[in-house]
């Protein structure tokens, strides 16, 4: 089975257990990050696709404390 190099919106949000609030700042800050490597981050149809190796930048940037 072959292995998927973008994801999509809501598949970010699944995987990473980030609101749709903090992806549009986690987005915002990626595109002027990324703005010279347009592979890596491009928008298609109205819909975010990000490539796996970007998938660990919209992780929690802060751990709660139990």
């Amino acid at each position: 089975m072959k292995q998927k190099t973008y994801y999509k919106f809501a598949e970010v949000l699944k995987l990473t257990g980030i609101s749709e609030r903090t992806f549009r700042y986690r987005i915002k800050e990626l595109k002027q990050k990324y703005k010279d490597t347009p592979d890596l981050l491009y928008k298609k149809k109205h819909s975010w696709r990000i490539h796996v190796s970007l998938l660990n930048e919209f992780n929690n940037k802060r751990l709660n404390k139990n």
